[in-house]
């Protein structure tokens, strides 16, 4: 199990790294010759219990289309978010390629095996996503699932904007089944 537990610190390093929230509140400390950056939070930070229930770490890619499905969307920004209590808000952008996927994005998800836990809740994280390009109406996709140790693949068919009018509203959808 030493070996998982090795590929988990690398994503949980990697995620701390795509998000800047990580990076804010550093300052350096006299105590602390080291020159280690710490960031002081309560217990009750609402960052810190996020990811004390969710240690574990899922994939998520999109695949995003035009034309209902037939055309792959190279360049869409994908905008992937998790709201916290305290009102702060997780988020990481990537865009797709000519073939219209984006990389593979870590995020934390429970444990596998919390769902074993009698009372155990939930065994998936879910976040939201915001897809857009230009010449497209943007689509919102709700609660998407993450699941620990699994690759989640979201499919998203972006509708061409054939009116030209300007567009204050996206599209919203909530993910019920998960594309595994």
């Amino acid at each position: 199990m030493h070996s998982m537990e090795g590929v988990h610190k690398k994503q949980r390093k990697e995620f701390f790294s795509m998000y800047p929230y990580f990076q804010k509140n550093r300052k350096p400390n006299p105590s602390n010759p080291s020159g280690l950056s710490v960031r002081e939070a309560s217990p009750a930070d609402p960052l810190r219990q996020f990811l004390a229930e969710n240690p574990a770490f899922g994939m998520l890619l999109f695949q995003v289309t035009g034309g209902q499905g037939a055309v792959p969307i190279e360049r869409a920004t994908v905008v992937i978010s998790k709201a916290l209590p305290n009102g702060r808000t997780l988020s990481v952008t990537t865009m797709t390629d000519e073939s219209g996927k984006t990389a593979e994005i870590s995020l934390p998800a429970p444990r596998r095996d919390k769902s074993q836990t009698p009372g155990g809740t939930d065994v998936f994280a879910t976040y939201d996503a915001l897809i857009f390009a230009p010449g497209t109406v943007p689509v919102v996709v709700h609660d998407i699932p993450i699941f620990d140790g699994i690759t989640t693949i979201q499919p998203v068919a972006l509708s061409f904007d054939v009116s030209g009018a300007r567009r204050d509203e996206a599209e919203s959808i909530t993910d019920t089944e998960p594309n595994l």
